[in-house]
């Protein structure tokens, strides 16, 4: 019995369909190479954004007056993105001074034999209310020169425009916007030295967009020492930043 080889145009089939059927697996392979690498590259911006929004709730949400309504030394001023800042802000666009509950004292200070003079020498003042400032304009000669930047002062010394320990919140930061919630209405400027009876926002609004990104971006920080509610919110009459 005759047995029949392949006839070229028989070849030629089996060679198209194997070359076909190779470029689609390497055409598998390449699209699940690029979403691996997309779904990576959005997991690590989910995360920056996560961490970011997670240290502005922390700072924020310590905001805290003086229970003394005459201290100077205690206040809450906030400014909006378009340049429509309260004049005790220092800041070009948006920007938050406010004075906050102090940290934790470092384990090391609490557990420290050293005397009082030399703890302030090594860690600096400790306890009191302590400023905090987030702006995108640094006031001392910061390493950078774009982003948002972060100063704190501990104590508080009632001079909301300078003093402190200033670092960089994120370098990223193209532009921010805060809002504040009076009860009834989102303002775009808060001011306790102008209030007859300082109070603290009910919450904050926070709009921002990156330089790497222009999505736009929004989360609210509540103010858990804040009295404000709207059953007795801040109105026009007692005060509150227009």
């Amino acid at each position: 019995m005759r047995t029949r080889g392949l006839t070229l145009v028989e070849l030629m089939v089996a060679v198209a369909i194997t070359a076909l059927i190779a470029a689609s697996a390497a055409q598998a392979t390449y699209v699940a190479v690029r979403h691996q690498a997309s779904a990576k590259a959005y997991r690590a911006a989910a995360v920056r954004d996560s961490q970011f929004e997670d240290k502005l709730r922390r700072l924020i949400s310590s905001a805290c007056l003086s229970t003394v309504t005459t201290d100077t030394a205690s206040y809450y001023l906030g400014g909006d993105a378009t340049g429509d800042t309260d004049s005790n802000l220092t800041t070009s666009g948006a920007g938050l001074v406010f004075t906050a509950l102090g940290e934790r004292l470092p384990a090391e200070y609490v557990t420290s034999q050293d005397d009082f003079e030399t703890l302030n020498q090594t860690y600096g003042p400790q306890g009191g209310l302590q400023e905090i400032s987030i702006s995108q304009s640094a006031i001392g000669s910061a390493p950078v020169s774009t982003g948002l930047f972060l100063r704190k002062q501990v104590p508080a010394d009632g001079d909301s425009t300078q003093g402190g320990y200033e670092s960089s919140l994120d370098t990223d930061i193209d532009t921010i916007s805060f809002e504040f919630y009076t009860g009834e209405t989102w303002e775009l400027s808060w001011d306790t030295t102008a209030m007859d009876v300082p109070r603290l926002p009910a919450a904050v609004r926070v709009t921002y967009t990156r330089t790497s990104d222009s999505t736009e971006r929004t989360f609210i920080v509540r103010i858990p020492l804040s009295d404000v509610t709207p059953d007795d919110p801040l109105t026009s009459s007692t005060g509150a930043a227009q």
